[in-house]
């Protein structure tokens, strides 16, 4: 790698895309064409960084990369709280993109991985999960909308029939959208996928959302920073004897994975012993229910990183660390 490469900041909206690089800022429109032109105006051998936008910042990463461009996806909660330790209250597109450079160009070097586009297999397989948790959500409040309506119409009222479709046809795309992407897992991740489901509590779903939202659990070198990808590491504040803050889960991982392993937590509570155990344990310690399932929540996912990280199904409780 070049000593100090040409670090190229990027900040992604739907329509345009902000760009600056040395003393020179651009911007462009967030398509083919604006690509081509974008890729025209920068030096040869630059970096380029970006924020992870969902969806909008995926296109321009896949043009940059197969143009065999350097490519950094950044975490944008990592990206924010380095800009107000700078104390930079600037909020525009082309100031983001000056410190998303700036920020990169501070990273460069450090074992930071260049991004690397999704297999389309895995690329769907995600889009799936997203689907997955949309029908959901809609499903649920389905219920909530018709028992609302419920107190306002008669009976016989025509309208009351359009939730209940409406739930059913969500179900329906469900079970359809969950065979598929059990097969897709199954053919992308057979092993990871196959060691997850022997721990008890853990079904056919979340083994599969779980493999493809860590994709496969690559790149998590201990239990720990995979707890805290899910979202379930402890977050506090303490300083001296007057500040002591109420330990939380930190929930800045994926919320349906979070909300699957709940349900899972649900259901070893009663099927896994160890977490059984442990969730009499905490409750009798006079823990409330929720902070015992969340402990649960938080051993299956340290049972999930020893069976894939050891490569051998689950044996009653014992966690191979890496």
């Amino acid at each position: 790698m070049d000593k100090n490469p040409l670090v190229v900041g990027i900040d992604v909206s739907k329509d345009t895309f902000n760009a600056h690089f040395d003393n020179t800022d651009l911007k462009l429109a967030n398509n083919l064409k604006g690509f081509r032109q974008f890729l025209k105006s920068v030096p040869n051998g630059s970096i380029f960084a970006m924020e992870a936008t969902g969806s909008y910042h995926y296109k321009l990463a896949c043009y940059l990369h197969s143009k065999g461009c350097r490519v950094m996806v950044l975490n944008p909660y990592k990206v924010k709280h380095w800009i107000i330790s700078n104390n930079d209250k600037a909020n525009d597109d082309k100031r983001a993109a000056m410190n998303i450079s700036d920020y990169a160009m501070n990273r460069v070097g450090k074992g930071v991985p260049f991004w690397q586009p999704m297999s389309p297999k895995l690329m769907r397989a995600r889009v799936i999960v997203s689907f997955l948790n949309r029908f959901s959500k809609i499903s649920v409040s389905c219920d909530g909308m018709h028992h609302a309506v419920s107190l306002m119409l008669n009976k016989q009222n025509d309208l009351l029939s359009l939730m209940p479709g409406m739930k059913d046809m969500c179900k329906s795309q469900l079970a359809i959208l969950k065979k598929e992407l059990c097969q897709l897992v199954k053919e992308i991740y057979p092993e990871q996928y196959r060691l997850l489901q022997t721990i008890p509590g853990i079904g056919s779903k979340t083994a599969a959302v779980f493999c493809v939202l860590a994709r496969g659990f690559d790149g998590f070198a201990n239990e720990k920073r995979l707890t805290s990808f899910v979202g379930l590491a402890p977050r506090f504040h303490e300083s001296g004897i007057s500040i002591k803050s109420k330990r939380r889960i930190s929930k800045t991982g994926n919320p349906y994975l979070r909300g699957l392993l709940y349900m899972c937590a649900m259901t070893a509570c009663k099927g896994n012993n160890p977490c059984k155990e442990l969730y009499s344990r905490l409750i009798a310690r006079g823990r409330n229910g929720m902070s015992a399932l969340t402990a649960v929540m938080h051993k299956l996912v340290k049972y999930a990183f020893g069976v894939v990280n050891s490569g051998e199904p689950f044996r009653g409780g014992k966690v191979v660390m890496a």
